[in-house]
């Protein structure tokens, strides 16, 4: 330790002026730590020079500087530094990367949506695949619910962009989100940390590493975060997006000789939380109960919840006849007195609450036989999740939803890597299966009617790959690769079914059952649909109609038989770098990346159950990897261009949104991204990404989406900047000052770009001051996030012509926080 005057001091906190500790590399090939990167930097950082990153994107540890990948990661350290808590917040550190910790229409805390270069799913349902994959120590999360995982006790995340069809093969075609945890050790070592902040923000968690003997180790962690709500429920005063969660883990690694290990790992996420904080930004009645659209030929009915209550239910009488909007007078009418105008307000009433309980296991067995190592992966996880979403967000009880999804998967993949041929040659390769079976039951209100949505499903993918990459020259590298998948999804349906029609026995309707009763024997499993064309009835249901063998009771919502899709597919890929210094590389890169159909869930008398087709992304890319002024800085290059075909995309269509095959497109962009180490004192990390997205063909089913259209969750640019400063080190201890910027431009939050889900550019700021003692056992850090208190929109969902809402899930406001953490 050393002395620094107080000049000297201050020169240093005025040139972190825009200081922050949050960037990412964002951009092309740059780089990850892999699980041994912590210990690999303390030992680079005596040279004054920025760390060597490895990264373990091509499932072997290599230098990120020498793989042909566009890969943004981050260490364990640069996580806690960065005060992330999940997995989404790594996003603000990768440019053309957006993670949103929502689903839309999903009301649950613990749901994902990602995008990584233009790429990715809204849609939440287990019927629907993501579009971007996500590891946790090699073991792939199947379901957006779920995937929004706690950052405790982890050794490193790296985010590969652009397809990854070869070795992460499993609905990665925008891109792979690996997440490592810290292995067991051989020394001992614990952790305690516990943390206040706004909104009764109350955070313990502790871990610690113990070994057992000579050959066995064990590490555990627990980690429980709790904070209060940010919207507030004007009917009963309750509240709305707070956290109140628990995890832990427990890892034993056995290594009774150099050549074998084994890692056998469980962990447990529980939460009991409530409703994720939802804004009515607008609701609209209806002056008719049913309106018909034409879409690609199929006439199309539009059911109207708002109608039905005001006129036909329990504002009968007092909110306007038919032909009439309901006044905004009486509270018994859904109007729009139930828009609050402020977004930490709602008038959302039943029940609130979003439930998860996840626990998994992790067996990872690997030998080495010399230049061969052989690598088992046997992995179970098992979730359920219970989620009431208000969606009419008012005290009105006429649409909402309960969410009930219990789900299990069991995965095994074996790897084999190697290097041959005087190490010219390195290749890996293995085999892959996963087994998903489970059910999602949701009652529905929706005004006119009360039903059951969802089904069961019971999936299977086999696959198989093999990638190498071979030295022709000391400079010039050839990697080719490629997978074969072989994906069966199934879905039963039958329990979807109308259980209440509110329309029944109403005078001058002919339906005694109720209108909907009716559609459904008219239209559900009939080989043609069965309505009435012409006079004051056009569009609706004949009154003769009878339930078909496939509608047993005449309510299901679609036929009741189990459906299913199979896809067969080749993804190659194929790169080549080539060594120009031993400080710049470059590359180019071909790949291809494929995610397989599935079915709608969300259904109301459809002829047949909705499917769609799988879609594809076959992308190009070139890079340059370069480390200048004696690795003082470091800068990456990437320029790719992605088609994008027969896109899976949400629209709505009658009473709900359905994901369409929306067509084709096309994604051109660049990154650049990277670090400095100008002095010792002080890193900056930073990142620029462009997004050039648009459609080239657009299928007549995704209407009302069109040549015009945006794409959702894509914005044009993103940047993020991040400064690191040890500005103050004596023999008490060291002063360090972080700060992180992140800005991205607008974008829309849905397929058909409603107006009312476009988010304007933003940015947000982030600050944070820490001081370690000398013996570096003690840790106080102070800080704010959202420094600007910028209030953006994550998601939404807007349905005005049936639902009659338009509600979107915004940003958690300004924050500050203080921590402190003991170490051993």
């Amino acid at each position: 330790m050393y002395k620094k005057s107080s000049i000297e001091t201050a020169k240093r906190v005025l040139a972190v002026t825009t200081s922050l500790t949050l960037a990412s590399l964002a951009l092309a090939p740059t780089a990850t730590y892999a699980q041994e990167a912590d210990a690999a930097v303390l030992d680079e950082t005596s040279d004054g020079g920025l760390d060597e990153i490895v990264v373990t994107a091509r499932k072997r540890e290599e230098n990120a500087q020498e793989t042909p990948i566009a890969v943004t990661a981050m260490s364990g350290s640069m996580i806690e530094d960065r005060q992330i808590a999940n997995v989404a917040q790594v996003a603000s550190y990768a440019p053309n990367v957006n993670i949103q910790p929502v689903g839309n229409i999903s009301g649950s805390s613990a749901t994902l949506t990602a995008f990584i270069r233009g790429v990715g799913q809204t849609d939440y349902n287990i019927t629907v695949d993501p579009g971007v994959g996500i590891y946790v120590d090699g073991v792939y999360v199947a379901r957006s619910i779920g995937g929004l995982l706690e950052m405790a006790d982890i050794a490193n995340v790296q985010i590969l962009r652009g397809p990854q069809g070869t070795l992460f093969g499993k609905n990665t075609i925008g891109g792979a989100i690996l997440v490592n945890t810290n292995e067991p050790g051989n020394d001992f070592e614990l952790k305690l940390e516990a943390a206040t902040g706004r909104f009764n923000r109350a955070d313990f968690k502790g871990i610690v590493n113990v070994p057992i003997s000579d050959t066995l180790a064990m590490r555990a962690v627990a980690s429980y975060e709790t904070r209060d709500g940010y919207q507030r429920r004007l009917l009963d005063g309750g509240r709305q997006g707070n956290k109140d969660s628990f995890s832990g883990r427990v890892a034993f690694k056995w290594e009774p000789t150099d050549n074998f290990k084994a890692l056998l790992a469980a962990d447990v996420n529980i939460r009991r939380e409530e409703m994720a904080a939802n804004y009515l930004i607008e609701n609209r009645d209806s002056p008719d109960l049913l309106q018909f659209q034409t879409i690609n030929g199929r006439v199309v009915s539009i059911p109207s919840a708002p109608f039905a209550y005001n006129k036909l239910r329990e504002g009968a009488g007092q909110c306007g006849a038919p032909g009439q909007l309901a006044p905004t007078d009486n509270p018994i009418c859904y109007s729009s007195r139930w828009v609050t105008g402020n977004i930490d307000e709602t008038w959302a009433g039943g029940p609130n609450r979003s439930n998860f309980d996840l626990w998994g296991t992790n067996l990872s067995l690997e030998y080495d036989f010399g230049n061969v190592t052989l690598k088992s992966i046997s992995a179970y996880r098992d979730q359920k999740s219970t989620v009431d979403m208000d969606l009419d967000v008012s005290p009105i009880d006429m649409v909402g939803f309960s969410s009930n999804v219990r789900i299990w998967q069991a995965s095994q993949e074996l790897q084999l890597t190697g290097k041959i041929l005087d190490d010219k040659l390195q290749f890996t390769m293995g085999a892959y299966y996963l087994k998903e079976k489970g059910k999602d039951i949701q009652p529905l209100r929706f005004g006119f009617a009360d039903f059951l949505s969802g089904g069961l499903v019971d999936n299977d993918s086999y696959a198989g790959y093999l990638q190498f990459s071979y030295k022709v020259t000391d400079r010039l590298s050839i990697t080719p690769g490629i997978r074969y998948t072989d994906e069966t999804k199934r879905y039963d349906p039958s329990l979807s079914v109308i259980t209440r029609d509110f329309t029944a026995g109403i005078p001058g309707l002919p339906y005694p059952d109720g209108v909907f009763i009716q559609f459904s024997r008219c239209l559900v499993g009939q080989n043609v649909p069965q309505l009435i064309v012409g006079g004051p009835f056009d569009g609706f249901p004949d009154p003769t109609c009878v339930a078909s063998a496939t509608n047993p009771g005449g309510n299901h919502t679609v036929p009741a038989f189990e459906v299913s899709v199979h896809s067969k597919e080749w993804t190659p890929a194929l790169s080549v770098n080539y060594q120009f210094t031993d400080n710049i590389m470059g590359y180019a890169s071909y790949s291809k990346g494929f995610k397989n159909g599935g079915f709608t869930q969300r259904t109301f008398a459809e002829q047949f159950t909705p499917s769609f087709k799988p879609e594809f992304v076959t992308s190009y890319e070139v890079g340059l990897k370069t480390e200048l002024f004696d690795r003082r800085l470091r800068m990456n290059v990437a320029v790719f261009q992605s088609d994008y075909n027969d896109m899976q995309i949400v629209v709505n269509e009658g009473i709900a949104p359905k994901v369409r095959n929306g067509g084709e497109g096309r994604i051109k962009g660049f990154e650049i991204e990277g670090q400095a180490a100008p002095a010792d004192w002080l890193r900056i990390d930073y990142g620029v990404g462009y997004l050039d997205a648009f459609y080239r063909s657009i299928d007549p089913d995704a209407f009302p989406v069109n040549l015009n259209s945006k794409f959702s969750f894509v914005p044009e640019w993103t940047a993020t900047l991040a400064a690191n400063a040890t500005v103050h080190e004596s023999e008490m201890g060291k002063f360090v000052l972080r700060g992180d910027w992140y800005h991205q431009s607008g974008a829309f939050k849905d397929a058909v770009n409603d107006p009312r889900l476009y988010q304007p550019a933003y940015s947000v700021f982030g600050a944070s001051a820490s001081f370690t003692d000398a013996s570096d056992h003690f840790t106080v850090t102070a800080g704010v996030t959202n420094l600007s208190d910028k209030r953006y929109i994550q998601g939404g969902f807007v349905q005005l012509d049936s639902s009659g809402v338009a509600q979107a899930t915004y940003s958690r406001p300004r924050e500050w926080f203080l921590k402190v953490a003991y170490k051993y």
